[in-house]
């Protein structure tokens, strides 16, 4: 707004209210001292450029913009610790009992055991915030010794830990309240409940499935994968726990019978014939196989917004055209049929890669 209120322009401003008969020539002492006071008055005016971007939620960031959009109730979704299942097998090739409490590193991340599943397997939270709690698998060490601990390994991620939300989805967020006002038990109330417990990642909403009174919501992970029921059943504990199902126990409101459900995934099994120039196919498949990943997730992203998910076979070949040494490929098939493979609900996940030359 003020980009043009620069020095040299606030000093020509000041030496325009000076009389003609000053001696306003660079050098003289009127020049110099309108320059002097020109240079703190430019950086003032960048200050109140600054003012006015951080007041507006369009254009701030970072703390400012938090500030502004709690305002209106909305807030900043924290990182979190991811839950771990652990397995724990004494020398005696029998399930451990580990202490709760007890804590255990891999790959320079720390867990701490908070919970018994059941014999020899424990739930336990990383001690780091984020998506790293979720990321390693293997061998866990004691930080104190045990006696009689044969091995620990980290397995399944049963909660995932998230980032701190991002400026982008904060104010995306921020939109969806003023645009679609949270209220009551409306669908925006519940899709807003429900983003806010940690390791959701969307949620679709269905009305009355099981009559009168009844919700069914049905979401996919922080890392937009199916659910484990660990995350569905913290998720259900925290709108409407079964143990007084309807009473208004948890976030829905009372009279509402709530149903948590995981979004249920297709398997994709996918072939393609492709002809190759100055590389093998054990040299490209690898980067194909990162190719379908990669597509796969970015259409599972898509979930969230309650549209049928397509999953396209020129999507796809075009992906896979762009790698050095792929010259064509055709009899791309999906689950055995060449056509674009549609999902109503469902999310798709890789099943077996066929590539032949």
């Amino acid at each position: 707004m003020y980009e043009h209120k620069t020095v040299a322009l606030l000093r020509d401003q000041a030496l325009d209210e000076v009389a003609d008969d000053v001696d306003k020539r660079e050098g003289a002492i009127i020049f110099d001292s309108t320059a002097a006071v020109a240079v703190p008055m430019s950086e003032m005016y960048s200050d109140i450029d600054l003012v006015m971007r951080l007041t507006f939620a369009d254009s701030s960031d970072g703390e400012y913009l938090e500030r502004r959009i709690a305002e209106h109730g909305v807030y900043k979704k924290e990182a979190s610790r991811a839950v771990r299942k652990g397995i724990f097998i004494g020398t005696d090739e029998r399930p451990f009992k580990v202490p709760i409490g007890s804590h255990f590193g891999l790959n320079n991340l720390t867990y701490e055991v908070i919970e018994k599943i059941v014999d020899g397997e424990y739930q336990l939270r990383s001690e780091a915030f984020g998506i790293i709690g979720n990321q390693d698998y293997g061998e866990l060490l004691p930080t104190e010794p045990l006696d009689n601990l044969g091995n620990a390994t980290l397995t399944d991620v049963l909660v995932p830990g998230e980032d701190e939300e991002t400026d982008e989805s904060l104010y995306a967020k921020y939109l969806d309240h003023i645009n679609e006002p949270a209220f009551g038990g409306n669908r925006a109330d519940y899709k807003r409940k429900i983003m806010d417990i940690q390791g959701v990642g969307g949620v679709q909403l269905f009305r009355a499935p099981f009559g009168g009174g009844t919700v069914r919501a049905v979401i996919i992970d922080s890392t937009f994968n199916v659910p484990t029921p660990e995350t569905v059943a913290f998720v259900q504990s925290k709108i409407d726990p079964f143990e007084g199902q309807g009473d208004g126990l948890g976030t829905a409101p009372i009279g509402h019978i709530v149903t948590i459900e995981a979004v249920e995934s297709v398997v994709v099994d996918i072939d393609a014939t492709l002809a190759l120039v100055g590389v093998t196919l054990g040299q490209i498949e690898p980067l194909v196989v990162e190719i379908i990943d990669e597509y796969l997730a970015e259409v599972r992203r898509e979930w969230i917004k309650g549209l049928p998910l397509i999953l396209r076979i020129s999507h796809l070949e075009s992906r896979i055209l762009a790698l050095e040494g792929v010259q064509d490929i055709v009899g791309t098939t999906f689950n055995g049929s060449a056509t674009n493979l549609g999902l109503p609900h469902e999310i798709p996940n890789k099943g077996s890669v066929v590539l032949n030359e």
